[in-house]
């Protein structure tokens, strides 16, 4: 079930991200949108057969589709064959907010964007910081604590550990 931290009621539709079977995002997105309110972002891309070049569309984010659903609604969504889980934080299903939805519309409806995929930070993960003091510096993850990471720079022959936020960071 969907805990939410305000005590909402049911009926109030909020967007998560689900897990989908490898290669059904178009499929599950084409059936479910029938029922809900549906976002999978696709792309045209050409591809050179043995023969022949062809155009295909694929999905933007491989592996994920997301939907602005009610709590029955998000329960009857789980039951499609096609759709693994939904995308959780701390254990709990990840309610995305409505202007974080507008801003991934956004950035996934320009043209120059390529392959975007969804990979969490791990331990050792080399990245590089892109905002705050230290950023356009290289380190290493070190923990990860919620969205929370320590990363440790190897500069000037010594070994400096600190902790920055998740979202400043990239891989590298």
């Amino acid at each position: 079930m969907i805990q939410r931290s305000t005590g909402s009621p049911s009926n109030i539709r909020e967007w998560f991200a689900f897990y989908i079977k490898p290669r059904h995002e178009k499929k599950a997105a084409a059936r479910l949108e029938e029922q809900f309110k549906i976002y999978c972002p696709l792309k045209e891309e050409r591809i050179r057969w043995s023969d022949r070049w062809k155009t295909v569309v694929k999905p933007l984010v491989p592996g994920y589709i997301f939907a602005n659903v009610t709590e029955p609604e998000w329960l009857h969504l789980l039951q499609d064959p096609s759709v693994f889980r939904t995308v959780c934080f701390k254990g709990k299903p990840a309610i995305i907010r409505e202007r974080e939805m507008e801003a991934m519309k956004k950035v996934l409806g320009e043209t120059d964007c390529e392959d975007i995929r969804l990979e969490p930070l791990n331990k050792g993960d080399r990245v590089e910081i892109t905002g705050g003091s230290f950023q356009n510096v290289n380190g290493v993850v070190v923990t990860i604590k919620g969205n929370r990471a320590s990363l440790r720079l190897d500069s000037l022959n010594c070994a400096m550990t600190f902790t920055v936020s998740a979202a400043i960071l990239e891989l590298v």
